[in-house]
């Protein structure tokens, strides 16, 4: 057995106030020689922790975008979010089924977690992989004429199920849940992380998932349903809307594409047109090209050929029509007046120092990504879901949810995935608006047709023609001009599932192997 000590009391009172009247025994205990916290130490910290309560929201089927809060959830104020500077007011903080921590760590090849690090223990760092980590929740949804009703506690109640992906493949049941804090990045070697600060993977697809994450070696995935269910759940219970882009309304809003208006060498700035600058925001980030091409698409190589998705740091004004634009690169470059400046996805870790729910200085302003419950959210790109295929039948479409994907291949789900019916939408092609949603088979999925970007769901769902023939990848959040049809539902539902672009990505998950949605 392997040397022990216990976790500094101390370091880790700050995210757990419930430590003070406790032994230390209930501190999680790490292992020195395997650099590991030790999962039965940690699974008994957190069930220190909880309260019991079944926490609940009602949600309509019809138009109506209001929930209504339910049993412990009700008389709960709906939390305000916060901005830099200004922290958010969450009355959920440290709360049963609403506890989370920041931690270092990953997953093994059999599914089983790990924590090596956690916020506050001198070990914890943001440059490291960095997790979410929640205990296992219970959950109860019941379906009436008019409502889905969805309660979420800590501990399990008669009825009750364990959340999504809860079980491992041999059906133990995980010891904790981990979430990726941060959008997919890879190191230099090109391995999978989720650290702050780095450029984000794009031009992915579902396939790419099954080749980079290597599951069955390394127990890694892309973000999967299980992962999806979570935020959305904890968003349902806290803010009590469908409307999620109310809230919240991520990167969607922010395309902007400039030529320089000033020729420079050996610079670290672009200069543009004033009034195009107003429209920058400092912490986003661009890809500067020399444009020899005839198109403005940001996924040509010559829209990026001189530096690709690096942080604007400050702007300046050199004169009265024009601003100089600068940015975080690790050399010079020059510009010339035919080159093109463009706004893509974020860089994970935008949200670094927004303390709670919330975005860097708006969070609706169609500019910047969120937190929420520590997730960050929202960048301008798609979310790849690894574990989740539409196929089109030629007379319909199936949506199928793969509880392990170790099983995952290229093309089409395996034979060991799960229908969660028919993918929301008329029979043409095109974006349609669900009226609410339920959790089938673990992927909390739209339902009914007919909403718009203010009634309903409100976030939109593309679909191809149902005469269509094959398989397609679940894009979720949307990008960075999607506008009202974009959101936490949102489902673009069009392209094979091989297809990739400058606008799509993902994030690691630690739940891709499950034994399916627990009983």
């Amino acid at each position: 057995m392997g040397k022990t000590h216990i976790a500094d009391h101390e370091t880790l009172e700050r995210v757990a106030i419930a430590l003070e009247s406790m032994g230390a025994s209930t501190v999680p205990i790490f292992n020195e020689e395997t650099g590991r916290y030790t999962n039965a130490s940690i699974a008994a910290w957190l069930a220190k922790m909880r309260d019991g309560k079944n926490y609940g929201v009602s949600v309509p089927k019809g138009s109506a975008t209001a929930c209504t809060k339910t049993g412990a959830n009700a008389g709960i104020a709906n939390p305000k979010p916060g901005i830099i500077g200004r922290a958010a007011i969450d009355p959920y903080v440290n709360h049963g089924a609403f506890t989370f921590f920041e931690v270092n760590g990953g997953v093994d090849a059999d599914g089983t977690p790990y924590v090596t690090a956690i916020d506050g223990d001198g070990r914890f760092s943001r440059t490291d992989d960095t997790w979410i980590m929640t205990p296992v929740l219970y959950t109860l949804e019941t379906e009436t004429d008019d409502a889905v009703n969805i309660t979420v506690s800590d501990t399990r109640q008669p009825g009750m199920k364990r959340q999504p992906a809860a079980l491992l493949p041999n059906g133990a049941q995980r010891p904790y849940m981990l979430y990726a804090k941060y959008a997919l990045s890879v190191d230099a070697e090109g391995k999978p992380r989720s650290v702050s600060g780095a450029q984000v993977k794009r031009f992915v697809s579902h396939d790419t998932g099954v080749s980079l994450m290597k599951t069955a070696t390394t127990g890694d995935s892309f973000k999967t349903a299980a992962d999806d269910w979570y935020v959305k759940v904890m968003f349902l219970l806290k803010y009590a809307t469908k409307n999620s882009q109310s809230v919240f309304s991520g990167c969607t809003g922010y395309d902007v594409q400039i030529s320089p208006t000033v020729a420079e060498s050996n610079t670290t700035r672009v200069v543009v047109a004033k009034e195009k600058a107003d429209q920058i925001l400092i912490g986003s980030s661009m890809i500067l090209g020399t444009h020899t091409g005839t198109s403005n698409d940001r996924g040509n190589g010559y829209n990026y050929d001189v530096f690709d998705a690096v942080t604007v740091i400050k702007k300046v004004d050199v004169d009265t029509s024009n601003t100089a634009i600068y940015f975080d690169v690790a050399k010079p470059f020059t510009t010339a007046t035919t080159y093109l400046l463009s706004t893509v996805p974020w860089m994970a870790g935008a949200c670094g120092a927004v303390e709670g729910d919330g975005s860097p200085t708006s969070c609706t302003d169609s500019k910047q990504p969120f937190v929420i419950q520590g997730i960050e959210l929202g960048l301008g790109m798609y979310e790849v879901l690894g574990n989740v295929l539409i196929q089109y039948t030629g007379t319909g479409t199936v949506v199928y949810v793969n509880p392990d994907t170790k099983n995952e291949k290229a093309g089409s789900s395996p034979g060991s995935a799960l229908s969660a019916g028919a993918f929301p939408g008329q029979a043409a092609e095109g974006w349609n608006y669900a009226l609410y949603c339920k959790t089938v088979n673990g992927l909390m999925i739209q339902q009914g047709t007919g909403a718009s970007t203010s009634v309903g769901i409100c976030d939109g769902n593309y679909k191809v023609a149902d005469t269509t023939v094959g398989w397609r990848e679940w894009l979720s959040l949307g990008r960075l001009w999607n506008g009202g049809v974009a959101g936490l539902w949102c489902v673009y539902g069009d392209l094979g599932t091989g297809y990739a672009w400058w606008n799509f990505g993902s994030r690691r998950s630690a739940n891709g192997r499950s034994r399916g949605e627990a009983a």
